[in-house]
């Protein structure tokens, strides 16, 4: 309504509009307002696009006002069960507001109260207005025991000047406000001013810890000035920690040293890194959205090996990607120089001379490499699977495998490239030495097509080498080694061959070998597939006079199976000699050595013990079903054997060194024990006991003798 004096008046408002609903009235007399309006609204997450990240729950809210329209006095509050931002929730809120809105002049009380995890959150401050100076008095948040407080001053561009304390004797409920987990403490104080027209923060905060996930620091000190902090940052104090910790890396007694240099920050300072010491020199800028990074000197110390920065040296960072303008670093005697971008997509290129072999020493102990290495490498395309090319050259060259096979200083150069698409190409691989030479080329590709040879020889008739243990030495001598992989990287053609003058354990020397392996269809990646070799040998010399007589001459061993991840199936297997003809088939684990074979033999038995020849014919056939489980312990069952009048049935075992045997047998004419004898007997064998002394019984019978 409107009275003819100009007084209006709006009653029993209503508002209806989606989840939005209001009610209440409204008057203006002169230069005087009233308002009182209360209302819901509903559901909140259609102001998201407003405040620019997902919001949800419902508000209660009230206004009132009356007073001049210039300046009426309000009353605003606001209330909700729950509310969420980005995923976090804030239960049982209340907010009020009461003050002057007074566009030149205003003021108002702020509060709000609410939950956080069920930790109390406490919001309160006063918008105070003098002489046109706009100040929040009392300002405080607190979270459970955590507190900023502090009053504040804003300036003509509402930037605020002043002094927060901070005292979060834990930090956790914080860090899930912002979504994140975290523990720890942190105190302090943030000073904000204005210097000559650029906002500027002193920033002084300690704390004895703070962690998130696997990154952690301890004893933290930072001091900092903080100028132009809105446009260019330019920074100066200390950085101080005992120790940061990220998974199995310690980095200890760190301390920085920051200094402004007009807009630039100089920097510098060390800190021991994974056992490592290191310091470095500088300065940055931060200006139009580009970090400037001049490293002035660097250094550190890897296993006495000295790395330091060869000259100054420049970096810029902009748009998540970071251009290198040459960075030579001295290492160890020798020197590598980096330049190019690095980011999502890298365009890396480095060179390097002298470069100590050593240092691979520090990533695989028991390496004790020594030589050199020089040449070039390219590092292009993106970052999570980057095509390398390569063109190195490792000269005088020794590691303790090569020193522990004699093979005495390796010159190597190589060229080629690798990705994760196209595998690893070598354009060129030669390896020289006083006893080996050999050359590599082509390409090995687990997912795609692979074309490569390799191929070993040693430089006199053969190189001796030595490999084993000490309690377990092997010596053997390398005359030639060829290998070649052709085909689809999961159906590659595979053919391995050497020749080997001799091969000498505790136990045996052969001598004479020719080894030659071969597969239709080998996974290169999972290292299975289909797979069949042979082995012969123009002699063997066994220190066992029962088994070697049946080793004598030329021994051919072959075997036809398939390679699995952790167990080798053998389809068919055999052993020949002069006197031997054996086969075999079965499964090996190649996880735990467990043993499962079928064994068949026949044998001349001119080679067997001259104690039991009398009673066999002239050949003698065996089989069992052989089994050796993880622990060492071995079984055979289905053990047979038979020779002309002569046959023997029966099992044997041994276990945690305890024998056992069951064996049963016959002897159809036992005039070949004695000619003066005719008939035939039936006996069983039996042993149980230790295996150094088992407890035996031999029961011998007759219906006829």
């Amino acid at each position: 309504t409107r009275d003819p004096q100009g007084l209006f008046a709006a009653n029993a408002l209503q508002l209806n509009s989606g989840s939005l609903s209001a009610s209440g009235t409204a008057s203006a007399t002169g230069t005087d307002i009233q308002a009182d309006i209360r209302g819901t609204l509903g559901d909140v997450s259609v102001l998201s696009p407003m405040v620019g990240v997902p919001v949800g729950g419902a508000v209660n809210f009230a206004l009132t006002a009356s007073g001049a329209r210039s300046a009426p006095d309000f009353s605003v509050s606001a209330d909700s069960d729950s509310l969420t931002a980005s995923g976090r929730t804030v239960k049982t809120i209340k907010l009020t507001a009461t003050g002057k809105a007074d566009i030149v002049n205003p003021a108002a009380d702020v509060a709000l109260t609410g939950s956080v995890d069920d930790q109390p959150l406490d919001l309160r401050a006063s918008l105070v207005t003098r002489d046109g100076t706009r100040s929040l008095n009392g300002l405080s948040l607190s979270l459970a025991d955590n507190k900023v407080s502090g009053d504040l001053v804003l300036d003509d561009s509402l930037l605020p000047l002043g002094t927060l304390t901070l005292e979060a004797p834990d930090i956790g409920p914080l860090a899930a406000l912002a979504g994140q987990t975290a523990a720890g403490d942190v105190q302090g104080s943030i000073r904000l001013s204005n210097d000559g027209g650029a906002p500027t923060v002193v920033i002084d905060m300690t704390s004895g810890s703070i962690s998130r996930g696997d990154l952690a620091a301890k004893t933290i000190a930072v001091n900092a000035l903080v100028a132009n902090f809105l446009k260019a940052p330019a920074i100066s104090g200390t950085i101080k920690a005992d120790t940061v910790t990220s998974g199995a890396t310690v980095i200890s007694g760190i301390g920085v040293d920051l200094k402004r240099d007009g807009d630039w920050t100089g920097f510098s300072g060390g800190a021991t890194v994974a056992g490592i010491p290191a310091r470095a020199e500088g300065r940055v800028k931060i200006a139009d959205g580009t970090t400037s990074v001049e490293i002035a000197s660097g250094e550190a110390t890897i296993r006495g090996i000295k790395a330091a920065i060869a000259q100054p040296s420049t970096l810029s960072i902009a748009n998540g990607n970071a251009s290198i303008e040459k960075l030579m670093l001295d290492v160890g005697g020798g020197s590598v120089t980096v330049s190019g971008t690095a980011g999502q997509t890298l365009d890396l290129a480095a060179e390097f001379s002298g470069l100590p072999a050593a240092l691979a020493n520090d990533f695989s102990p028991g390496l004790d490499a020594a030589g050199t290495l020089g040449g070039t490498a390219q590092v292009t395309g993106p970052s999570a699977a980057p095509d390398i090319r390569f063109d190195a050259q490792l000269n005088d060259a020794e590691t303790s495998q090569t020193r522990q096979a004699g093979l005495g200083q390796l010159n190597l150069d190589a060229a080629g490239s690798f990705s994760s698409a196209g595998g690893v190409a070598i354009d060129r691989a030669t390896l020289s030495g006083d006893k080996i030479s050999g050359k590599a080329a082509g390409t090995i590709n687990p997912n795609g097509a692979s074309d490569f040879s390799l191929d070993l020889a040693s430089t006199g008739p053969s190189l001796p080498l030595a490999l084993g243990s000490t309690e377990s030495p092997i010596k053997l001598e390398l005359q030639a080694l060829l290998v070649e992989v052709a085909g689809q990287g999961t159906q590659s053609t595979l053919n391995i061959s050497a020749t080997l003058p001799s091969v000498a354990t505790n136990l045996a020397k052969a001598e004479g070998i020719a080894l030659a392996l071969h597969s239709d269809a080998f996974d290169l990646k999972g290292r299975t597939g289909p797979i069949s070799g042979t082995v012969t040998a123009d002699k063997i010399g066994l220190d066992n006079p029962t088994i070697a007589p049946l080793l004598a001459g030329k021994i051919t061993a072959k075997v036809a199976g398939d390679l699995a991840t952790d167990t080798i199936v053998i389809d068919s297997g055999s052993v020949t000699s002069e006197v031997l003809d054996s086969g075999f088939n079965g499964r090996v684990s190649l996880a735990d050595g467990a043993i499962d074979l079928n064994l068949r033999a026949v044998a001349a038995s001119v080679a067997l013990p001259a104690a039991v020849r009398g009673v066999l014919a002239e050949r003698t056939q065996l089989s069992a079903a052989l089994k050796r489980d993880a622990n060492g312990n071995v079984i055979a069952n289905a053990i047979r054997l038979v020779s002309g009048a002569f046959s023997a049935d029966g099992q044997a075992s041994l276990a945690d060194n305890k024998v056992s045997a069951d064996v049963k047998g016959a002897l159809a004419d036992i005039s070949l024990l004695s000619g003066d004898a005719k008939g035939a007997i039936t006996f069983a064998l039996n042993a149980q006991g230790a295996s150094t002394a088992p407890d035996l019984s031999l029961t011998v019978n007759s219906d006829r003798l």
